[in-house]
């Protein structure tokens, strides 16, 4: 009689527990690691968690659940916060993102998403109903478009497209009434749209903590330019790749009919992806220069310490230089190369599989 007691004691608990739950939510009495919850008890939202699956079966990442995907902030049952970056340790995904699931914008009340360092070509339509979203990191991806309706996120505070591969910029962006940041440098921007000025953003100052509100070196914006950005201090500004929180002067990329002996020319110069990637033992990147200059390429590790120099402070004619680097002697993992040009760098991102 006592042990029968004891299970319809458990049996009614876990009834109790599992009736907390509306419907379309589903009960964990355990959380990974990974997962904070900032208000509400672990009933989730099954519509957020079919997405986080899909973005799991569609990249074939090597998860079990859903809610080992990066790192996840959920409020009141609903997926907030998700840093899905692919920066080689436990806070993103453990894999590339080459897809988005085009669900995505059933995450309704998203605030914030990291996506970077990940190979994501384009934004899926449902993309412009996440109305909830604030901060939107895609930086070091393939996007070559945004999309038309993007203009629709009108929550957004802070958006970071830099180094990617857009060519435009859709008229909706000057719909975003509430954005304080944007970075679009390292791009293929050779004009952007003419209302852009009429955002709420401070073209030419930085934030206490030495980030530029704005910021678009590195592009092909070269004529016909709306006032804020021709004008804009940070015309020529983006940020390093390695810490990806010092500003670096990288110009416009335009054409030069005269160039004067007689003044300093500016430092222009591109870096190609290396390849192979991931590589074993070596890998090997493009440099092309278009004045002769003093290079210098170290690699750093995961942690920011320096392992390597492959060049130090050598002169390079103009033109393209191939750079190689071996690991043989390195153990697999996450590495930075970063090439430094008279006080401007680029970093490449590798893995070394061995």
């Amino acid at each position: 009689m006592i042990l029968k007691a004891v299970i319809y004691a458990v049996m009614f608990f876990a009834s109790f527990l599992f009736g907390q739950c509306d419907s379309t939510y589903t009960y964990f009495d355990e959380l990974p690691d990974n997962v904070t919850i900032i208000s509400g008890d672990s009933c989730l939202s099954d519509v957020d968690l079919a997405v986080l699956d899909a973005l799991i079966t569609m990249n074939e990442l090597d998860y079990d659940s859903s809610l080992e995907v990066g790192t996840q902030t959920w409020l009141n049952g609903r997926l907030k916060i998700l840093v899905a970056g692919n920066y080689g340790n436990s806070y993103g995904v453990n894999d590339t993102i080459f897809v988005l699931p085009d669900d995505i914008g059933d995450w309704s009340e998203l605030s914030s998403l990291y996506l970077e360092w990940n190979r994501i070509p384009n934004l899926p339509e449902s993309f412009s109903q996440l109305s909830n979203l604030q901060s939107l990191y895609l930086s070091n991806n393939i996007l070559g478009s945004l999309g038309e309706e993007f203009g629709e996120l009108t929550n957004l505070y802070f958006l970071d497209l830099g180094y990617n591969e857009l060519d435009s910029i859709p008229e909706s962006i000057c719909q975003l009434e509430n954005l304080n940041y944007l970075w679009l440098f390292n791009n293929n921007l050779a004009a952007v749209p003419d209302c852009i000025c009429s955002l709420n953003i401070d073209w030419n100052e930085d934030d206490p903590a030495w980030y530029p509100y704005f910021a678009i070196g590195g592009n092909y914006l070269c004529e016909d330019l709306p006032e804020c950005i021709e004008t804009s201090e940070h015309l020529h500004t983006s940020l390093d790749q390695f810490y990806y929180s010092f500003q670096v002067t990288i110009p416009q990329e335009c054409d030069s009919t005269t160039i004067s002996t007689h003044v300093d020319l500016p430092v222009e110069f591109e870096i190609s992806k290396a390849y192979p990637n991931p590589f074993n033992p070596e890998t090997a990147f493009r440099v092309t220069l278009s004045h002769p200059e003093n290079v210098t390429v170290a690699v750093y590790n995961i942690s920011g310490d320096q392992l390597d120099i492959v060049l130090k402070d050598e002169l390079l004619s103009s033109g393209k230089h191939i750079v190689k680097w071996n690991g043989n002697t390195y153990p697999s993992g996450i590495y930075f190369i970063r090439v430094s040009v008279r006080g401007s760098a680029m970093t490449l991102k590798t893995t070394l599989l061995k």
